[in-house]
Parts: structure tokens; sequence; C-alpha cells
């Protein structure tokens, strides 16, 4: 039983990292500043484009390749996102929740404030003052966002513009 002792000292001194498994201090910083560089590019795609209007940023954060949640691509599609959000909700306001990063990723939680005094998707101006909330996950690649994924309140939005009712029931059963 004693030997047990002499043991366990002895496999602990000898548990050691191996260099192959081991992350280096300049990769931990790396990706430090890859984390912090892609959370600031997504609050300026945010602040500055969608809140301001400055789409003339989006070349130095969105990819050439890049690649939207709805199959479109370049970075004109996402030029021509925020430009139709901006016709339809001229004092459009972002107001980011959340915003976590990870290893070439971001999610992001936010909410939007705006009144739709222009057309969105075809639907006419209703002057209504709207809220609604979303969710995006953007992807980079070589600094820039290559790709991302959007969910949002489509239901409320519509119902807040008028073009949906406010109450929307099941159908009836037979």
């Amino acid at each position: 039983m004693r030997d047990i002792f002499l043991i366990i000292p002895l496999l602990a001194a000898t548990a050691v990292v191996h260099p192959q498994n081991e992350v280096k201090p300049e990769e931990t910083r790396d990706m430090s500043a890859d984390i912090t560089n892609h959370k600031q590019a997504i609050r300026i795609l945010f602040e500055k484009c969608f809140n301001q209007g400055q789409i003339e940023l989006l070349p130095d954060l969105i990819a050439t390749d890049y690649q939207g949640p709805n199959g479109e691509s370049g970075p004109s599609a996402l030029t021509a996102t925020i430009i139709g959000v901006r016709t339809a909700l001229p004092d459009v306001h972002y107001t980011l929740e959340n915003v976590i990063a990870e290893k070439g990723q971001v999610a992001v939680r936010w909410r939007l404030e705006g009144t739709q005094d222009g057309v969105f998707r075809g639907f006419a101006a209703s002057h209504n003052h709207v809220k609604s909330s979303g969710m995006a996950f953007f992807e980079f690649k070589n600094g820039r966002i290559a790709r991302s994924w959007i969910l949002t309140d489509q239901l409320g939005f519509l119902q807040q513009i008028g073009a949906l009712p406010a109450a929307i029931k099941p159908p009836a059963r037979p």
C-alpha cells in the first residue's frame, strides 16, 4: 500500500503535455486577436452599415465569395440587404444584445426599431413603428465575413406593418 503513495507522485510528475498538443502563446494571442477583430467587424456592420448606411465600409468587411442565408453571393448581396432595410425603415436602429465569438465564427442577437416609411419586400409603407429581434451566425475567412445564417421574427414584423392579422388563429377543426 505504501508503494502506491510513491507511484502517484511519480505518475503526476511524468504527466507532461506533449509538444504537439501544446497551445503556443503566440497561437493563443493570434486567436484572441482574431476573435476581437471579428467581433469588431460585426459591430461595424450593424452600427455603421445598417444603422448609419455607411455601405462604403462593406468591402473591408465582406469576402468576395460571401454566401448569404438565401443563396445570394458576393458583397453586393449584403449591400442590397442593407439598402432594402434602410429604404423600408429609414430610421432603423439595431441594438446588439449579444456578440459571442469563437474560432472564426460570431453569433449575434439583436433588437431593431424603426418606422416602415418605405416598401418592404413588396408591402407598401405602413408608417407603423416596429420592433423586432433576430439572431445570426457569421463565418469569417481571411478576416472577412464569408457566410451568414440569419433568423428573425418575420411573423411579428409582418403583423406590425399590417401585412398579416395581429392575431393569427389556427384553422377551425372539421
